[in-house]
């Protein structure tokens, strides 16, 4: 018997080294700074280090003053860098150089260069030093209007900032998680994570990153309405990042930040009809840029007065800030806010009529919108190719994770099958003793089929609560790739309008309608599998609701261009509901995307809101072919009660948004119906909880 087992251990043994040997072959991650490595001591580095680190000095000292130098002087740290085999400080230098572009508001030439990073140190297996180079992902993606996106990556640094217990980079992943807040809208969680961001600076207590928190906590309560709470955080601020520094980078953010206190200050006197302050604080951050050469920053000040001296009907000083507005605008190519002032400067002119000047600056607006149009037209060439360079880029990093852990994947897995072999034997032996206990062999197995039984019961739980996770997660890596295929659907349409190819312009609208509507069932499947696993966040508000119908109009005019159908928002002006802003225009888009499914061309589509009791009643009617009363009973219903028809143009649909639409709503205490008649339209009513005025 004992020479039995000592076969059986044979194998345990020589598996068990194996894994051994393999594990302590694979390679480490890189655990020190950036700061350790640029700061290691000068007279123990060699000859070749200490010039390594003069060029990367020397580059940084140009950045400001002589950014092209900069980047020169970046390249050659890089390779220099790739040539030593630092492949830590190569991916830095990249850093830096997309750090360059983004002060010249070069935004995708700055992505590239921050992808190109992170892919050296993914290839290197050092995404544990990744975080800061994260955070300069996101500011691409948040500087070019992807604020998702832009969310995730400053999650992921906050994840690597708090496991290395850095407070600094904590407060700065959580103050851009606030940013985008802004952006979308969600004022409260803007706030509560300006806060969790001043709450990491008093931990480092640095007096004038503590201003900078209070700056941004003011312009949270600025958006909230909340004046007083706003001018306090402003003013309290102000005396903070009027510090000195002998980082001029440092330095220079301090004081700009402190330009930009004084900035929302005279928006908040203005807010209040105090237009002498206004323009007083006006002048104070107009001294601050000018003295640190903030030029960009300028003519959004100047126009600001501009509307100032308009309150006060002063109509010469007011054309005056616009025009140095304009010509500051102008100086610095910023195609936007020159659109701005020659709008402004037209408003003057309406009010003091110069026809001559009229005319002169109207044909400028309209050059300038000419120029901007076709701006917007190269950039969506940039995302749609940035889109598939990301992608790319993620396969890649996947494809060396899966490599790197092949081996001992393999390993472990015969390491599994001996041992299974090996109870397996140890299971027949026990078995062949005890032949001659039956009855107790029957008791035995009984009550292992029982626990056999209850762990299948648990195994099922288990997959039936995985399936919904999984499906979340199926649905959210299907996005990328949607957004490519339905950019290059778009241009392929675009294309082709002009061409007489009737045959492939019929095959490409198709494919158009085909990416769309798969891409509107991931959307949906998405929000249903965060609805099913309770994951969707929930946070309502007072929400004007013609400004949110709105947004979602906008979004839905081109694909009811393409129909010729009109879209009509007449929703009172002062309807306001207590609802959650993301359900809510989930909400809309569904209902109006399918009202437009089934309005023929031509026809038209009307919003309206109506007060009743204590909701608000939101009506979404068209004149399109209706829906008979046996679909209309199961539009609501899940499970095999769902149903769905194809539009006009033989759209496809699912069913799963009106459920979806039916979730929210009662979500958010309301109820859902529908009005139709056969080819005579439909109306679909909900309702939300009205907060009275």
């Amino acid at each position: 018997m004992i020479r039995k087992f000592r076969l059986f251990l044979l194998p345990v043994f020589i598996l068990l080294f194996t894994l051994y040997c393999t594990v302590t072959a694979l390679p480490q991650a890189r655990t020190d700074s950036l700061r350790d490595e640029i700061t290691r001591d000068y007279h123990h580095s060699t000859k070749a280090q200490r010039d390594l680190l003069k060029i990367f000095q020397d580059a940084r000292d140009e950045r400001k003053m002589h950014p092209n130098l900069s980047i020169r002087l970046y390249q050659k740290f890089y390779d220099k860098s790739i040539a030593a085999h630092e492949s830590y400080f190569a991916a830095t230098a990249l850093f830096e150089i997309c750090r360059v572009y983004m002060d010249r508001h070069l935004y995708f030439p700055a992505m590239e260069c921050s992808l190109r990073a992170y892919q050296i140190l993914a290839d290197n297996h050092l995404e544990e030093k990744s975080n800061y180079f994260m955070i300069g992902i996101g500011n691409c993606y948040f500087q070019t209007g992807n604020y998702l996106e832009a969310e995730e990556y400053f999650r992921q640094a906050e994840i690597l900032f708090t496991k290395n217990s850095d407070f600094h980079g904590q407060a700065v992943a959580l103050n851009n998680i606030g940013l985008v807040k802004q952006k979308l809208k969600q004022k409260d969680s803007a706030l509560w994570y300006f806060k969790r961001a001043l709450d990491r600076r008093r931990k480092t207590r640095q007096i004038a990153n503590i201003g900078h928190s209070y700056y941004y906590i003011g312009s949270a309560y600025f958006d909230l309405g909340e004046l007083k709470e706003a001018r306090k955080y402003f003013e309290m601020a102000i005396p903070l990042l009027n510090v000195s520094s002998d980082n001029i980078f440092l330095r220079h953010d301090y004081v700009s930040t402190m330009a930009d206190a004084w900035f929302e200050l005279g928006k908040l006197s203005d807010t209040e009809n105090e237009h002498n302050q206004a323009l007083l604080d006006f002048n104070t951050a107009l001294t601050i840029c000018d003295t640190i050469n903030e030029k960009v920053k300028m003519p959004d000040i100047y126009i600001a007065m501009g509307h100032s001296y308009i309150k006060t009907g002063d109509l010469t000083r007011a054309l005056h800030s616009y025009r140095n507005a304009l010509k500051i605008a102008d100086s610095a190519n910023i195609p936007e806010m020159k659109k701005t002032c020659y709008e402004s400067i037209i408003q003057v002119f309406i009010q003091d009529p110069l026809k001559d000047s009229v005319s002169l600056y109207f044909e400028k607006y309209r050059l300038i919108n000419d120029t901007i149009q076709a701006q917007m037209i190269k950039s969506r060439f940039n995302e749609i190719s940035l889109a598939i360079k990301i992608r790319e880029t993620e396969n890649e990093t996947h494809k060396l994770k899966k490599n790197s852990t092949l081996t001992i994947t393999f390993l472990v897995t015969i390491g599994v099958l001996l041992l299974l072999l090996i109870l397996i034997s140890l299971f027949h032996i026990r078995k062949q003793r005890k032949n001659a206990k039956v009855a107790a062999e029957e008791i035995n197995a009984r009550k292992k089929a029982e626990q056999d039984l209850e762990k299948l019961n648990l195994e099922l739980k288990e997959i039936n609560t995985g399936k919904d996770r999984f499906i979340s997660i199926l649905s959210h890596d299907l996005r990328s790739p949607f957004n490519a295929l339905m950019g290059f659907s778009d241009l392929l349409v675009e294309e082709t309008a002009d061409k007489n190819i009737p045959e492939i312009r019929h095959y490409s609208k198709m494919v158009q309608q085909i990416a769309r509507g798969t891409y509107q069932l991931l959307e949906n499947l998405l929000a249903w599998s965060r609805l099913q696993i309770g994951t969707m966040p929930f946070m309502p508000t007072r929400l004007q609701l013609y400004d949110e119908v709105s947004v979602v109009v906008d979004t839905m005019m081109v694909t009811a261009s393409r129909k010729s159908i009109r879209i009509r928002n007449l929703v009172s002006a002062d309807a306001v509901v207590q609802a959650d802003g993301n359900m809510l225009q989930a909400i809309l888009r569904n209902l109006i995307a399918n009202a437009v499914k089934f309005t023929k061309p031509e026809g038209s589509i009307e919003i309206r809101s109506e007060l009743k009791d204590n909701y608000q009643m939101v009506r979404i009617s068209d004149n399109g072919i209706g829906i008979i009363p046996q679909i209309s009973e199961n539009l609501f219903k899940d499970g095999d009660g769902m149903v769905s028809t194809n539009g006009t143009e033989n759209e496809k649909g699912h069913g799963l948004g009106l459920l979806l639409c039916r979730y929210m709503v009662e979500k958010n205490g309301g109820s859902i119906a529908l009005e139709s008649t056969s080819e005579k339209g439909s109306t679909f009513v909900f309702t939300l909880p009205a907060v009275r005025n």
